[in-house]
């Protein structure tokens, strides 16, 4: 009886943690934009277009490093990230002068961590990511592909069996998927846009399963049969996936399962996308693609449209 106390006192700490999380995120950043706010309309009733965009662009740093620094401080609470929670659901932030701002924040990790293919020698292809390499360039149709990426990212200058070296070649992991185009005479932009359904560099290493698309699932050991790949896609729609132990719970997986995705699976993410839409009346409208990593608290990409 005192152990199902416990448990259930701990899960009650849990979910008012996490109820108060949401209220703190939600609090700062009403908070962060209202005093924004607030300057904006001091400042840009006269002022130009250009100061409007960069009050924008002001304004979509503020929310950001809100967001950063609550996520940052739930990540030690909740063990899991998945776009069911209320965190990651969009909402919309009327903002007076700068019109209504819709954001979305979207856990990444999400595919195979290209920055992350290495042991630390930076030569040696990771055991546990061989079979799922070979296999992604197998149903890319681009067998010929699969040593020279390796050649080209891996920090040698020593051709691979059925690789190549040229002295173009970066020898390191890409610091984005556009680096991938230097391989001119091998990779197209329409076979890179290919390579990017199943390879990310916003990753940590390993792939969250709460957000890897299905056909990246497909490739990965013990989900490569008896549609699991596909009930998990299902499961997590509902209730998101915590541990291994979800995993080999579900029909047709097991402990087996499990095993065999050991260091290659997690269920939390380091790397988030904001998407942010501003919808303005007079100015038209802006929008910002941002990518930040938890870990650092550093914004890693910043896109304007």
């Amino acid at each position: 009886m005192r152990s199902r106390a416990l448990s259930s006192s701990r899960k009650h700490r849990r979910k008012g943690f996490v109820l108060i999380s949401v209220l703190m995120l939600g609090t700062l950043l009403i908070s962060c934009a209202t005093a924004f706010s607030w300057f904006v309309r001091q400042q840009v009733k006269t002022v130009s277009s250009e100061r409007l965009n960069l009050a924008s662009r002001s304004m979509a740093n503020v929310l950001v490093n809100a967001m950063i620094n609550v996520l940052a401080e739930m990540s030690s609470h909740v063990g899991y990230d998945s776009p069911t929670q209320r965190w990651y659901q969009p909402f919309v932030l009327p903002l007076d002068d700068l019109g209504v701002w819709i954001v979305e924040i979207t856990p990444l990790d999400d595919k195979i961590p290209i920055r992350n293919l290495f042991l630390p020698d930076g030569n040696t292809l990771r055991g546990e990511l061989t079979d799922i390499w070979h296999t992604m360039w197998e149903n890319l149709g681009h067998l010929e592909l699969e040593h020279v990426v390796l050649d080209f990212l891996d920090k040698n200058n020593r051709p691979r069996v059925g690789g190549v070296e040229r002295d173009e070649f970066l020898n390191r992991p890409p610091y984005d998927m556009s680096e991938l185009l230097m391989l001119s005479t091998d990779i197209s932009p329409e076979i890179l846009a290919e390579i990017e359904d199943y390879c990310t560099v916003y990753s940590d290493g390993r792939i969250n399963l709460n957000v890897a698309p299905v056909h990246v699932m497909e490739i990965l050991p013990g989900l490569d049969v008896g549609g699991i790949a596909a009930r998990i896609e299902q499961t997590r729609k509902d209730t998101p996936l915590q541990t291994l132990n979800d995993v080999q719970n579900l029909p047709g997986a097991g402990p087996k399962t499990a095993t065999q995705l050991t260091n290659i699976v997690a269920f939390k993410s380091r790397y988030f996308r904001v998407k942010i839409d501003c919808i303005s009346d007079n100015e038209g409208g802006h929008s910002y693609i941002i990518v930040f990593d938890r870990t650092t608290k550093q914004i890693v990409r910043w896109e304007e449209h």
